[in-house]
């Protein structure tokens, strides 16, 4: 958790990304969950995030496995 995680153009840029935005998720607002999603589209910006959102919490895909697999069924490789 302390160790330099920072992506870098050159490598983490280059696959698809999807984001799954959680609005109730305590551990990581959706404040600090939006600044993560801007500061990678900013550095990737031909390759930005496909961004979903579920009104759940940090837990969400475990309690709606549904839902996430939906979003998961719907991406493009």
């Amino acid at each position: 958790m302390m160790a330099d995680a920072r992506g870098h153009a050159e490598t983490w840029g280059t696959i698809a990304r999807t984001y799954i935005r959680l609005t109730n998720d305590r551990s990581l607002p959706v404040a600090m969950q939006n600044r993560l999603i801007a500061e990678a589209d900013a550095l990737m910006p031909d390759n930005p995030y496909d961004v979903h959102t579920l009104a759940t919490s940090h837990v969400g895909f475990l309690l709606n496995p549904a839902e996430v697999a939906g979003i998961l069924d719907r991406l493009t490789v």
